[in-house]
């Protein structure tokens, strides 16, 4: 992909009404340096910082018509053993990048039309996935793994951003399965969790487990659908999954032969309210649970309670408008950046009760882009979250619901992300990470604050504009 940049920059045209945080130099460059640190970098902060991010909007004749289907890039801080920093970015190199940049976008995505023919329209009734990894990245093993919110994945080698392979799975569940880019990584039982989509006759949600460094996947369960929700996460305690299925919806058929893009077959149907589904880890057998409607990205975290009871906490909007019209780049141009200021609300479900009873926490602040303690409180009960709404840093003790927020002046930074202390005793021990792109300036920044009072402790300075992506994770060395 990098080799064929500079014959593609004749047809690149920056979208100069797009806000400053989506702006990148992706394609332009540089592409890797040193990175400039001010402040001290932790003596025990060795590791590397890789996010996904979307970064081209327009190529020639093609535009984005949604926040999600941008060309995604990858970038990294690889923090070195010396405290100096070395920083990186690439275009994604995937087929639905390299098919835009030569004229072609004949894959489906979710907010962008396609221009297949009608011949191809009849050979394939439903496209053929995006495999553009702009929505997250995570480490495994050698490589990492980039993801979208298909069936498509990619292996990432760390060091160069380049991608080694896209990932084949070696199992029976259907090929087509469109999982979430937001797996759970359960240390104990060395596996991780996910949950995927299959459209047709039977659809279905499917939840699956993968044990560590293979490609095969087990089916633990599944839930049948007539009608297919928007699934962004969901959430895992230590007995439980739970999936949570708002009323923003599609009828699988309406997608034979269209030619509209996926998110233009969604429905907001509040009247159907939103549905918790409650599936044992163990037999695979649900409850379900019904109760008022609202959308939601994010869950922050879910775990047991007495008598198979469940906590669960998440980030809902009243509605879908977020996603139906807040993240349509026609709005982005015209009003900029959306409202990412979603209520925390808390959840407890009785699983002999066939509804659930919901409340808001911290109602004085929202947020999106929720981050705890995870290795040490995901599935468990915790204290704090960490989060950001796109202008502010915030933590919020969710026992107290004392917020605290800090900002950087003309800054605006998305998911911040929690690294621990080798040695924490408490859950807040640590360092928020946070990657922001200036308004006043052709540069960005990689923020370091301690994660219990939100005070600066390094700055370190890039001389390119980074995008505002959206999910990542740190490999400490």
């Amino acid at each position: 992909m990098q080799s064929t940049i500079s014959d593609e920059q004749r047809t690149f045209r920056p979208i100069s009404t797009l806000p400053p945080a989506l702006a990148s130099s992706a394609l332009g460059g540089p592409f890797e340096g040193e990175a400039e640190v001010r402040g001290v970098v932790p003596a025990w902060l060795r590791g590397r910082l890789i996010r996904a991010a979307p970064a081209i909007f327009e190529f020639d004749n093609w535009q984005a018509r949604h926040w999600f289907d941008a060309l995604g890039m990858l970038y990294s801080f690889d923090i070195g053993t010396d405290g100096r920093v070395h920083w990186m970015q690439r275009l994604v190199e995937c087929q639905f990048n390299r098919a835009v940049l030569h004229g072609h976008d004949e894959l489906g995505s979710f907010g962008t039309r396609n221009h297949r023919g009608l011949f191809q329209r009849l050979l394939h009734p439903i496209p053929h996935s995006t495999d553009n990894a702009n929505v997250n990245i995570r480490p495994e093993g050698r490589y990492w793994i980039a993801m979208t919110e298909t069936e498509r994945q990619l292996t990432i080698d760390p060091d160069s951003l380049k991608t080694a392979a896209e990932v084949d799975f070696t199992d029976a569940l259907p090929k087509r399965l469109l999982a979430t880019a937001h797996p759970h990584d359960d240390s104990e039982r060395k596996e991780l969790v996910n949950i995927g989509l299959v459209y047709g006759a039977r659809s279905a949600l499917i939840v699956f487990s993968q044990a560590y460094g293979s490609t095969t996947r087990r089916e633990i369960g599944r839930v049948p659908l007539r009608r297919v929700p928007y699934v962004h996460s969901f959430a895992i305690t230590r007995t439980k999954i739970v999936l949570i299925l708002a009323p923003y919806d599609l009828k699988p058929s309406s997608l034979l032969w269209s030619k509209r893009s996926i998110s233009e077959h969604y429905r907001w149907s509040p009247e159907n309210g939103t549905r918790i589904v409650v599936m044992d880890r163990g037999s695979g057998r649900c409850t379900e649970h019904q109760g008022p409607a609202f959308f939601f990205f994010h869950t922050v975290n879910a775990f047991d309670l007495d008598q198979g009871a469940i906590r669960l906490e998440l980030l809902a909007y009243a509605d879908a408008s977020i996603i139906q019209q807040g993240m349509l780049m026609s709005h982005i141009r015209r009003d900029g950046l959306p409202s990412l200021t979603p209520n925390l609300r808390r959840i407890t479900i009785d699983p002999n009760r066939s509804g659930y009873r919901m409340e808001t926490i911290g109602s004085a602040v929202g947020f999106e882009f929720p981050t705890i303690h995870y290795a040490r409180a995901n599935g468990r009960p915790h204290r704090y979250v960490w989060g950001s709404d796109l202008s502010r840093l915030i933590r919020l003790d969710t026992m107290t619901d004392e917020a605290i927020h800090r900002s950087l002046d003309g800054f605006t930074f998305g998911e911040p992300v929690f690294v621990a202390h080798p040695e924490a005793i408490e859950e807040d021990d640590g360092v928020i990470l946070t990657v922001g792109s200036s308004s006043a300036t052709q540069g960005s920044e990689m923020t370091i604050w301690d994660a219990r009072t939100l005070d600066i402790l390094a700055q370190i300075t890039v001389p390119i504009v980074i995008p505002l992506g959206f999910h990542g994770g740190f490999e400490s060395r």
